[in-house]
């Protein structure tokens, strides 16, 4: 009976150290093994970014359909222009037909100042403003102002983990990881180490099918930092087969911040966060930042917080402390809240909004970009020719 209960030790502890062997060195394993933790951990964090949303609907309901909005918002410390503004907003978005509209019905003190609209077109913004002595403008931004979020066909939860074990187990052993000489150390101290992971052309067909989308016609390439726990800290998608050094990054403990980084024309840049604030108990709250620096080494941000509630035919949201400024001078500050809700049968959005974009000058982007001060200068200048009544108050 001892000899049977030795060998019998032998053996587990045999295996105990295989299985360590595997974890610590097979990089296939380890990923796998970042897999399971990431179901069983990751998503019952109230930390991770997507918890307590539904990503199927967001995207297919909200992100890639028709949808309206009507709100109200509050401008104050406009750098320039002594008086605070307020006033309602209302407006449509269509994914499909790639248009946008904004009508803005602005108010200064108890003076109605009329009406400021903005518009968007694949990818020109315009701008009607009869506040701002009937300016209007267009901006050619030559960047498309309407991608579309991925379409999923499945919920992405432990029940969808659970389903697809097996497609899993073997999509893991047929793509390409390698183990790097790279680290990351996370905001607590933590450090994870890289795994190059490529996705080879014409594999993963179940993912393409849970993210709505056709196979792609070229690999795939993404990297995984992965603490000694096998847990996630950080995921890297390159996108550089769209444009050179573009990226989608989500890190943190429990994947609890977004990153998306592109270059610009012209060794410009933009990059923009989304961090889920963990700091409050509203039902979905975010620290959001868009940075976007100019060839001329400016940088223009645009930072808030936000809060999203699902409603019964909608979203409530809001926009906490939103700060516009140019290399941490403030430009604007102000909030935003208001409510979306999915449209059936729209209609064309600037017929809707009875735009006549017939007379609108189209200034080239690099104009505004390289003489940007300027620009918001004589706006300001004509916003407060057209409320100088006011300024026995300045």
């Amino acid at each position: 009976m001892k000899k049977k209960l030795g060998i019998a030790l032998i053996i587990i502890f045999t295996v105990a150290i295989f299985i360590k062997a595997e974890l610590d060195f097979n990089p296939s394993v380890r990923v796998l093994a970042s897999v399971i933790n990431f179901s069983e951990s990751t998503l019952k964090s109230s930390d991770y970014l997507a918890y307590n949303i539904d990503l199927k609907d967001l995207f297919r309901n909200y992100t890639n359909a028709d949808i309206s909005y009507t709100g109200s918002a509050y401008i104050k410390k406009v750098k320039g222009f002594p008086y605070s503004i307020s006033g309602s907003i209302k407006g449509e978005r269509s994914s499909e037909q790639k248009k946008f509209s904004c009508k803005a019905d602005l108010d200064v003190l108890v003076l109605n100042v009329g009406k400021m609209d903005v518009y968007a077109e694949d990818d020109t913004i315009y701008l009607v403003a009869p506040m701002l002595g009937n300016i209007s403008y267009g901006f050619d931004t030559n960047e498309n102002l309407f991608l579309k979020a991925p379409n999923l066909n499945n919920d992405i939860n432990r029940e969808w983990f659970h389903n697809n074990k097996k497609n899993i187990f073997n999509f893991i052993r047929k793509i390409d990881i390698k183990k790097t000489d790279k680290t990351y150390t996370d905001e607590d101290g933590t450090k994870a180490t890289e795994f190059a992971v490529t996705i080879p052309k014409g594999e993963g067909d179940f993912i393409w099918e849970l993210l709505g989308m056709d196979a792609p016609d070229h690999d795939i390439k993404s990297y995984i930092y992965l603490d000694k726990f096998n847990h996630t800290r950080k995921l890297v998608f390159d996108l550089s087969y769209k444009r050179k050094g573009a990226y989608i990054s989500i890190y943190g403990k429990n994947l609890s911040t977004l990153e998306l980084f592109s270059p610009l024309p012209d060794n410009e840049q933009v990059i923009a966060t989304i961090k889920r604030d963990g700091k409050t108990t509203y039902t979905n709250a975010y620290i959001n930042n868009i940075t976007y620096t100019t060839n001329a080494g400016d940088k223009f941000t645009i930072d808030s917080g936000a809060l999203l509630n699902y409603v019964d035919d909608g979203i409530k949201m809001e926009l906490t402390d939103l700060v516009v400024a140019k290399n941490s001078t403030s430009l604007a500050e102000g909030y935003v809240k208001g409510k979306i809700k999915q449209v059936d049968n729209m209609g064309d959005v600037f017929k809707n909004a009875g735009a006549d974009l017939s007379n609108v000058d189209i200034i080239d982007w690099d104009e505004i970009k390289n003489d940007t001060a300027s620009f918001i200068d004589d706006v300001i200048s004509k916003a407060r020719d057209n409320v100088d009544i006011f300024d026995i108050f300045d």
